[in-house]
């Protein structure tokens, strides 16, 4: 099923957590709705399921409008961040209470439920847990009757709330592997909010970065990382550095640095910043690039991130960069070391550009 958003609105009070949103899912899309704390990303998921009303707009299904559905009419699965599971029900009657709940005339035989409940479970790798309880459950498992007990009403489209926030670093990478499987498999149209930049590049086709109500960017995982539309999604997307650019006889200067683009590409008058992440940043020799020197080490799996003081440069400010740990070893960097720093990629933007609402 599609899912059609025209200038949907939501305000509480004075406060717009939503404000004339335009979107456009297409059937069997995975899409993540990215972004800080009060950026109206569960407030847009709870307009789709129908457990909020627009003020204004109109939301589609199919090309039809759903606005004023009721939640029984959308076809929609939710799960929640904090699994809303009966604690009083085993496993198996979790997955299966919103067969029974249905109209007599709707709800399917006794036996039916049983073997459709069954599979389910089966998919989600928890057949043999169907007569437990969920305090008998890790995190990740009840994560996954959740996931199950939202699939058992055929839903056309399944929205998932923060859905691996409150589990540990290991189970949420698991789980999303698992997630991108499933839907794969099933291809229903599936929404999940996040504010976790590495789950919406792992899991989504298409990430919707949200800032204040308003969607800053949308595009394909890479895209969005890589050519970052505002100065808020480059630096929600990941760590960046942050420096003063200075313009001087047409060029534009960090430190000694001239990272002078193409003219339609930066910019036009004001004082500008540049969006540096740490893997961009090339460390080499002390005569080559602006010299620095290395003030922190810090070993982090495969990767070496280093901490450096730039001449000219704050103490209080110091550039980040992160290279390989095959390469930290065969160059034998030292902290105390002089270096050159260089950058491989930059991006441009006005000063004033707004940063991060929390």
């Amino acid at each position: 099923m599609s899912i059609t958003l025209r200038g949907v609105t939501k305000r509480f009070g004075a406060f717009a957590a939503v404000d004339h949103i335009d979107l456009d899912v297409p059937s069997g899309g995975l899409i993540a709705m990215l972004g800080p704390s009060g950026c109206g990303k569960t407030t847009l998921l709870r307009i789709i399921a129908g457990l909020e009303s627009p003020d204004s707009g109109q939301v589609l299904f199919d090309g039809r409008d759903a606005t004023l559905w009721p939640i029984r009419d959308r076809k929609v699965g939710f799960v929640f961040q904090n699994y809303a599971l009966f604690r009083h029900m085993t496993v198996f009657e979790n997955v299966a209470f919103g067969l029974k709940v249905k109209s007599r005339r709707e709800r399917p035989p006794a036996a039916d439920i049983r073997k459709k409940v069954q599979g389910l479970l089966d998919l989600v790798q928890l057949g043999w847990a169907g007569a437990r309880y969920p305090a008998q459950l890790s995190g990740g498992q009840k994560q996954r009757v959740a996931l199950a007990r939202a699939l058992a009403v055929d839903p056309e489209v399944l929205l998932l709330d923060e859905p691996f926030g409150a589990l540990d670093a290991q189970v949420r990478h698991e789980l999303r592997r698992w997630l991108r499987r499933l839907h794969a498999e099933l291809k229903f149209t599936s929404i999940f909010v996040t504010h976790d930049q590495q789950e919406a590049i792992e899991v989504a086709d298409t990430i919707v970065v949200l800032n204040r109500g308003r969607i800053e960017q949308t595009g394909i995982p890479g895209d969005v990382y890589d050519v970052p539309s505002s100065a808020f999604v480059h630096r929600f997307l990941g760590q960046v550095n942050e420096l003063p650019v200075k313009r001087r006889d047409g060029r534009s200067l960090v430190g000694p640095l001239d990272i002078t683009g193409e003219a339609a590409a930066e910019p036009r008058g004001g004082d500008c910043i540049a969006l540096i992440r740490p893997h961009e940043i090339d460390i080499g020799p002390a005569s080559v690039g602006w010299p620095a020197i290395i003030r922190d080490v810090r070993v982090i799996g495969p990767i070496v991130r280093v901490e450096l003081c730039a001449e000219g440069q704050p103490l209080h400010e110091p550039l980040e960069a992160e290279i390989s740990r095959e390469r930290f070893e065969e160059e034998k960097f030292q902290i105390g070391q002089q270096v050159g720093v260089r950058f491989r990629r930059w991006q441009i933007y006005p000063s004033d550009a707004a940063t991060l609402v929390s």
